[in-house]
Protein backbone atom coordinates (compact mmCIF):
# COMPACT_ATOMS: atom_id res chain seq x y z
CA UNK A 1 0.00 0.00 0.00
CA UNK A 2 2.73 2.40 1.01
CA UNK A 3 4.13 1.89 -3.12
CA UNK A 4 0.59 2.90 -4.03
CA UNK A 5 0.75 5.93 -2.45
CA UNK A 6 4.51 7.09 -3.41
CA UNK A 7 3.43 5.21 -6.95
CA UNK A 8 0.43 7.60 -7.46
CA UNK A 9 2.54 10.83 -6.19
CA UNK A 10 4.74 10.45 -8.58
CA UNK A 11 2.18 9.73 -11.32
CA UNK A 12 1.23 13.97 -10.58
CA UNK A 13 4.43 14.80 -10.24
CA UNK A 14 5.09 13.66 -13.35
CA UNK A 15 2.04 14.84 -15.22
CA UNK A 16 2.64 18.32 -13.55
CA UNK A 17 6.06 18.40 -15.37
CA UNK A 18 4.78 17.08 -18.56
CA UNK A 19 2.11 19.75 -18.47
CA UNK A 20 4.45 22.95 -17.76
CA UNK A 21 6.97 21.66 -20.14
CA UNK A 22 3.91 22.08 -22.51
CA UNK A 23 2.89 25.39 -21.35
CA UNK A 24 -0.55 23.62 -20.18
CA UNK A 25 -0.65 25.86 -17.11
CA UNK A 26 -4.11 25.44 -17.16
CA UNK A 27 -4.03 21.48 -16.82
CA UNK A 28 -0.76 22.13 -14.58
CA UNK A 29 -2.45 23.85 -11.71
CA UNK A 30 -5.51 20.93 -11.94
CA UNK A 31 -3.19 18.65 -11.23
CA UNK A 32 -1.15 20.74 -8.55
CA UNK A 33 -4.78 21.12 -6.77
CA UNK A 34 -5.05 17.15 -6.99
CA UNK A 35 -1.44 16.36 -5.33
CA UNK A 36 -2.14 19.45 -2.42
CA UNK A 37 -5.53 17.17 -1.70
CA UNK A 38 -3.78 14.35 -1.98
CA UNK A 39 -0.96 15.06 0.45
CA UNK A 40 -3.84 16.38 2.63
CA UNK A 41 -6.32 13.48 2.47
CA UNK A 42 -2.69 11.44 3.07
CA UNK A 43 -1.81 12.89 6.08
CA UNK A 44 -5.21 13.42 7.43
CA UNK A 45 -6.13 10.00 7.18
CA UNK A 46 -3.13 7.44 6.38
CA UNK A 47 -0.41 9.07 8.33
CA UNK A 48 1.08 6.00 8.86
CA UNK A 49 1.96 5.12 5.51
CA UNK A 50 3.93 8.15 5.60
CA UNK A 51 7.57 6.66 5.72
CA UNK A 52 11.40 7.26 4.94
CA UNK A 53 10.96 6.44 1.02
CA UNK A 54 8.02 8.96 0.63
CA UNK A 55 9.47 11.86 2.60
CA UNK A 56 12.78 11.33 0.03
CA UNK A 57 9.93 11.18 -2.64
CA UNK A 58 8.37 14.29 -1.20
CA UNK A 59 11.34 15.85 -0.77
CA UNK A 60 12.57 15.16 -5.03
CA UNK A 61 9.18 16.73 -5.48
CA UNK A 62 9.96 20.29 -3.72
CA UNK A 63 13.09 20.74 -5.82
CA UNK A 64 11.54 19.87 -9.00
CA UNK A 65 8.62 22.05 -8.63
CA UNK A 66 11.35 24.70 -7.37
CA UNK A 67 12.65 24.36 -10.91
CA UNK A 68 9.17 24.54 -12.41
CA UNK A 69 8.27 27.88 -10.70
CA UNK A 70 11.83 29.15 -12.15
CA UNK A 71 10.57 28.17 -15.51
CA UNK A 72 7.35 29.38 -15.51
CA UNK A 73 8.12 32.92 -13.70
CA UNK A 74 10.80 32.81 -16.69
CA UNK A 75 7.91 32.49 -19.07
CA UNK A 76 5.57 35.05 -17.20
CA UNK A 77 8.09 37.58 -17.94
CA UNK A 78 8.48 36.63 -21.66
CA UNK A 79 4.73 37.05 -21.67
CA UNK A 80 4.90 40.42 -19.90
CA UNK A 81 7.89 41.60 -22.31
CA UNK A 82 6.02 40.86 -25.50
CA UNK A 83 2.65 42.27 -24.39
CA UNK A 84 4.15 45.46 -23.25
CA UNK A 85 6.08 46.18 -26.74
CA UNK A 86 3.13 44.88 -28.65
CA UNK A 87 0.93 47.85 -26.56
CA UNK A 88 3.73 50.17 -26.96
CA UNK A 89 3.82 49.57 -30.87
CA UNK A 90 0.38 50.37 -31.18
CA UNK A 91 0.05 53.54 -28.91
Amino acid sequence: MKNDFSSQFNALNKEIVLSINAKNYARATLLDQARRQFLHDLSSSHIDMIDAEFLSILEESVHETSKLIDIVEHDMKQISQRTGRAVRAHQ
